[in-house]
């Protein structure tokens, strides 16, 4: 295994953690302090601000009548869609089944990148996905309370944000290849203003951001430089590596990631369960990416 490949996959695994360590981290803010849509709007927002100040090192025109629709796609399913329709989703149904729900998306991803770019689904990388399925369900399987709780709409909420943003990680693909990775994530959360800025306005305006107490402000900052900024931009780097059938397969990862620092911080015990599914999820990355390190 090359260096280059390492960086990459180092990279994904960083983004599972990151993504992991926010489940934890978002219950401090949202819904208490923060309404979800709002937190959106913040998120989406002062991301796009620092993308442009990085953006700006380096300016990259745009064919917008080759790519714009394109661009705009990217940010309806991978930002706009995917965040408001989870955050959305969850409040209706709930945590244990939105999770469970979202372990759909490395399997959607496969779909996608088979119908929309001809992406090959080999044997390995269905064993691979269903493996690291098969992982995550065990990690997240709560007998007195799988798919029992919560309303239905919910359910459909979450599968629909997972398919969105699935769909996002195959067309933003071909744009990552075509222009440096920061200008696309730059354009895609800047067009992405105009879909939850008018969803998510009123409960953004309505926030006493001088009465959040230090820990809330510290917790936002992790969601939006690290979860937003950093993520967005390591996702759209590895994708111009790897195949988006890999890079979603890494989401697998989350629940892991997940599971370790609830154990680590929040007192949750370690059982036999999460070293199987351990096992489960990283025999199942190790198939979809073992084809890319030939």
């Amino acid at each position: 295994m090359n260096w280059s490949v390492i960086k990459t996959y180092g990279a994904l695994a960083f983004v599972s953690l990151f993504y992991g360590i926010n489940y934890s981290v978002l219950k401090i803010v949202v819904p208490d302090y923060v309404g979800p849509y709002g937190f959106i709007v913040f998120r989406v927002i002062i991301a796009s601000a620092i993308f442009w100040m990085i953006h700006s090192f380096k300016r990259e025109k745009i064919d917008w009548k080759a790519d714009g629709l394109t661009l705009g796609l990217c940010a309806l399913t991978g930002v706009a869609v995917n965040q408001l329709l989870f955050y959305k989703g969850i409040s209706l149904t709930s945590a244990v089944n939105g999770s469970i729900i979202m372990t759909l998306t490395p399997v959607l991803v496969l779909i996608w990148a088979s119908l929309l770019v001809g992406e090959s689904i080999t044997k390995r990388k269905v064993l691979g996905v269903t493996l690291g399925l098969f992982g995550a369900i065990i990690i997240l399987y709560q007998p007195d309370k799988l798919l029992t709780s919560g309303d239905w709409r919910g359910d459909v909420l979450v599968l629909i944000n997972g398919a969105s943003y699935a769909c996002y990680l195959v067309i933003v693909k071909p744009l990552m290849k075509k222009y440096n990775p920061m200008t696309v994530v730059t354009w895609v959360f800047t067009i992405a203003i105009l879909f939850v800025v008018p969803i998510g306005f009123t409960q953004a305006t309505s926030v006493d951001l001088g009465a959040l107490p230090s820990k809330v402000w510290w917790s936002m900052g992790y969601a939006i430089i690290i979860v937003t900024v950093v993520v967005y931009f390591l996702n759209a780097w590895t994708l111009v590596k790897v195949d988006s059938s890999v890079v979603g397969a890494f989401i697998y990862l989350q629940p892991i990631f997940a599971t370790l620092t609830a154990i680590l911080f929040f007192e949750e015990i370690f059982l036999l369960k999460h070293l199987v599914a351990a096992l489960f999820v990283f025999s199942g990355v190790y198939l979809v990416t073992k084809k890319q390190q030939t």
